[in-house]
């Protein structure tokens, strides 16, 4: 009965949050205590959907309604921050879904307590015995099987999670929604409990349900760790750059910075933006001849609005170089574009660009590769690529209101290792041929950096730019690097071989921000804890440039 109360008051609180959304969208409502309102009132609705009431069919209703959102929800989320056009970067199914989960897991809720009242012990387990009876049927076993394949399946994520890396790209997708994955499996274990084994006593329900809170209590590692990384990271950032991280009232009322580094509240409703300005698909290169015969590269530009606030009337340049081994992945939706949307909103100028991809490695043979793209390139070709940009971009700077004397660079993994090469080659002076020295070079961003790697896959070039720590020197760029210390597919020492490579040949600052249980791609989910804590002093980073 006061679980039931409980229940009833947090989806009602929830509900009434999420009706706010939908009519009077905020960027925080409530700080993160709205998100644990949410945590809690979907675990509270499992736990009553598992003991059951007299309408067992609205416990399992309320239970499949529950598995299939936790999948619908991150996806839904992460293609509306993805969605180049979504100006707000959330999805409104997203909002109706939890409007409904809650609605019903109150409903639930109720209905228990008024059965509670109006029946007698003796009466309840009477139906029990007779419900039991009846639920022997194929479609049950069915349903009871898949269940349990799910759970085995969350096994062996867990298993991954806590570092026992497969080197696959399946990685990407575990720890940023492990909470999905553990409220997914806790609601599958509770389901196939009832469908099959609703005996509280018997050897497997106690099996299966021990599986999928063991599996919850994994999946929330990341979660619980957030404190941890972001102390850890306040730490590395002010020792590296004095103590100079932008206080975060001022920073919210003059640049609409992020208030704090993670909203817990962002993770499940995920985290809005504003309107902007973009024109897609801006072709910058249309080769003729040579190896470039036959391909067109195209850029995104994003520019804050007249009236956006935040740094506008400085205009500083973001350029976001994607990643995808060097032989796979874009701009726009493929570049997780829901950070480009953040930074327009703040007042930068945003080019996301594409750069030749290269047909020499077989590694991601049934990946998608964009039309008019790929080719026998090489790194040399690539950063020759990426500078034909670099002067189509300058020579156009005021048509996008651009500050050539401000210009960040960053990417992602292989755009991460280019990234580094283009921002070093410029301020190095030496590839004048290929870069546009009218870019002044502020600061770095690469996100776990491949550098060094592009020969294990067939890809050459120059070694100073396929390995670009020996491009630093003393009046190198600022770098900020952050990188997952679980990460199977870019060891996380290329990043710690980097960082020192700063402390012991340049003047210039650099931090090292090591995000706890993070995989490859950790900044896939824009409203995931760990790309939340990225933006924060992303933010923080350039401005103090």
């Amino acid at each position: 009965m006061i679980l039931c109360i409980i229940a009833i008051v947090l989806n009602l609180l929830a509900l009434a949050g999420g009706i706010t959304s939908l009519v009077h969208p905020t960027q925080y409502l409530f700080w993160n205590l709205y998100g644990y309102v949410i945590l809690l009132s979907l675990l509270c609705n499992i736990v009553l959907a598992y003991i059951g009431g007299r309408h067992r069919y609205l416990d399992y209703s309320y239970l499949v309604l529950h598995i299939v959102s936790m999948l619908l929800i991150p996806l839904m989320n992460t293609l509306a921050s993805s969605d180049v056009q979504n100006m707000t970067s959330q999805s409104l199914f997203v909002l109706i879904f939890y409007n409904v989960i809650f609605l019903i897991g109150a409903v639930n809720a109720g209905v228990q307590i008024k059965y509670a009242i109006s029946c007698s012990e003796t009466e309840s387990a009477g139906e029990e015995r007779v419900r039991s009876s009846r639920s022997r049927n194929a479609i049950r076993w069915v349903a009871v099987i898949l269940l349990c394949l799910c759970l085995f399946f969350g096994i062996y994520l867990s298993y991954i999670l806590l570092g026992r890396s497969t080197g696959n790209m399946i990685e990407v997708f575990i720890p940023v929604y492990a909470v999905y994955w553990g409220l997914f499996m806790l609601g599958a274990s509770a389901l196939a409990c009832r469908l099959r084994w609703r005996r509280k006593g018997s050897v497997m329900n106690k099996a299966v349900l021990f599986a999928g809170i063991a599996i919850f209590a994994v999946c929330m590692a990341p979660l619980v760790s957030v404190p941890y990384i972001i102390s850890n990271a306040d730490t590395a950032y002010r020792e590296a750059f004095g103590g100079a991280l932008l206080d975060d009232r001022t920073a919210d009322e003059r640049y609409g910075f992020k208030r704090k580094p993670f909203s817990f509240q962002d993770y499940f409703l995920g985290t809005r933006t504003r309107e902007y300005r973009v024109i897609e698909d801006v072709l910058y290169h249309e080769g003729t001849s040579g190896v470039d015969a036959g391909i067109r590269l195209h850029f995104d530009v994003y520019m804050p609005l007249a009236d956006s606030g935040g740094l506008q009337g400085r205009n500083p340049v973001l350029i976001r170089i994607h990643g995808g081994a060097w032989v796979i992945g874009g701009k726009g939706a493929m570049n997780y574009a829901g950070t480009n949307k953040h930074f327009v909103n703040l007042g930068y100028v945003v080019f996301d660009i594409q750069y030749g991809l290269s047909d020499r490695s077989t590694s991601y043979p049934s990946a998608a590769v964009p039309a008019g793209v790929a080719g026998d390139f090489d790194i040399d070709d690539m950063i020759r690529h990426i500078g034909i940009f670099t002067t189509f971009m300058a020579d156009r700077a005021d048509e996008y209101g651009a500050d050539l004397d401000s210009v960040f660079i960053s990417g992602a993994s292989a755009g991460g290792q280019l990234a580094i090469a283009t921002a070093l080659g410029i301020n190095r002076g030496k590839y004048t041929d290929i870069l546009d020295p009218r870019l002044n070079i502020r600061g770095i961003i690469p996100f776990y950096p491949a550098n060094g790697l592009s020969p294990a896959l067939g890809i050459g070039g120059t070694p100073e730019l396929v390995d670009p720590v020996a491009l630093i020197r003393e009046d190198s760029p600022p770098c900020l690097i952050f990188h997952g210390t679980h990460d199977g597919i870019v060891a996380p020492r290329h990043a710690s071989i980097l960082q020192r490579a700063y402390e012991d040949r340049s003047g210039a600052p650099s931090a090292l921000l090591w995000m706890n249980f993070a995989s490859h791609g950790s900044d896939i989910y824009t409203s995931g804890y760990y790309n939340q804590i990225f933006l924060y002093y992303m933010e923080r980073f350039m401005q103090d440039r």
